[in-house]
């Protein structure tokens, strides 16, 4: 089984309010969302738990097809999320280190591969990642509170 973990974030500078979104995707379906607001947050730190939050999603939740024949990729308009997923890149902020360690352990738990797809260009579920993350960074009474949806019984 495919299973998908689009992952965005949306924030600015680190004083101001992050957005942090998920959509997970088996066989192509969407069977999950999830967004959370971050009180204070770089682009980064909310592009990184993002693909934290989508990861974690796959490993808490009886998801169909999730077993050791599924196959996990995490996709993301963010190539410093990919290259620390993956290992590619060094990470040489420090205020990063704990995000990166946590995401790239979940990451090779699940033993995933990765995929990058361009920002705002007209794919669907990145496109609702985004959304998902813009909003959840505008919502002010939603301090470090996660919304998820799940498409399956």
């Amino acid at each position: 089984m495919l299973i998908e973990v689009y992952s965005d974030g949306s924030a600015t500078t680190a004083d101001k309010p992050g957005g942090y979104a998920f959509v997970v995707c088996v066989e192509k379906v969407r069977v999950a969302e999830g967004s959370g607001h971050l009180p204070k947050a770089t682009n980064n730190v909310a592009e990184i738990t993002a693909a934290i939050a989508g990861l974690e999603y796959i490993t808490t939740h009886d998801l169909p097809g999730v077993d050791e024949t599924g196959q996990v990729i995490l996709i993301s308009d963010s190539k410093l999320v990919l290259g620390y997923a993956d290992g590619s890149y060094q990470c040489k902020a420090m205020h990063l280190l704990p995000l990166m360690l946590k995401l790239r352990k979940l990451y090779r738990q699940l033993n995933a591969t990765n995929r990058w797809v361009k920002g705002h260009s007209g794919d669907e579920f990145n496109e609702l990642a985004d959304q998902l993350a813009k909003s959840a960074r505008e919502a002010l009474n939603n301090t470090q509170q996660q919304n998820i949806t799940q498409n399956y019984p």
